[in-house]
């Protein structure tokens, strides 16, 4: 398995893994109590026992990502069509259920810049019918990158404490956003002249857990509204930890 990246029109998909990718083996399941055990001797109910985290064929998991390259691609070639020099990695994080439909699933690494292109991705793998775990609910994570096209000039690259200080201006909303959510948001945004200052063309952001997941559309609406220094003639791609 290796890291692949998106190459219009060309696919490529990274599989991190298969059940807890980056976790500890499932534990096994629970022994039932001596008294549910007697009541199975004398002829009685049996209690139902299931782990926490169950097992997923990889290959199968596999097989479905590779089905779906093309709606992601449609994905990001309509975020092209808004940003014609988009592109960045990410990292996604699905659990899925023992009916093989998704529970939850967001990105716990983006630098793509694109919250529009971000949410369109998730909405692909949210939809699909997956493979059905053994054992209980399955975890995946998958990595994959997108190129912009070979014949548009990519933005310039700046650090983050080029926006540092309109960052620190806006750390009460970041903070009402966040809702207590522990972490740090990560992600990057598209800065374009505005007369004498920037302003964001685009933002996105992945989230720090399952819990920060539904915080990031606020997160995002703050930079959108960040005051910024312009980047100059041409647009420039910062990245973002809130």
């Amino acid at each position: 398995m290796h890291n692949a990246r998106f190459l219009i029109p060309a696919i490529g998909l990274f599989l991190c893994g298969f059940v807890a990718c980056g976790g500890s083996t499932p534990p096994p399941a629970t022994t039932p109590p001596d008294d549910s055990s007697q009541q199975a001797a004398a002829g009685g109910p049996m209690p139902q026992v299931s782990q926490e985290l169950g097992s997923i064929d990889p290959n199968a998991v596999e097989r479905t990502f590779d089905k779906l390259q093309g709606k992601i691609q449609g994905c990001f070639k309509t975020g092209l069509q808004r940003i014609e020099y988009l592109g960045g990695d990410v990292s996604v994080f699905l659990r899925i259920g023992t009916s093989g439909a998704v529970q939850y699933g967001y990105f716990e690494d983006s630098s793509v810049g694109d919250r529009e292109t971000e949410k369109c991705i998730l909405g692909v793998f949210q939809a699909t019918s997956w493979p059905k775990p053994q054992g209980g609910e399955a975890e995946v994570r998958k990595s994959f990158g997108f190129d912009p096209p070979g014949d548009v000039r990519a933005p310039t690259n700046w650090s983050a404490d080029k926006i540092a200080a309109a960052i620190g201006k806006a750390q009460g909303k970041i903070d009402d956003c966040k809702g207590g959510v522990s972490g740090t948001f990560k992600g990057a945004a598209y800065v374009v002249p505005d007369g004498k200052h920037g302003k964001v063309q685009a933002a996105g952001l992945a989230a720090p857990s399952k819990d920060g997941a539904d915080k990031i559309d606020c997160l995002v609406g703050v930079v959108q509204g960040l005051e910024l220094p312009s980047p100059g003639s041409y647009p420039a791609k910062v990245p973002l930890g809130l």
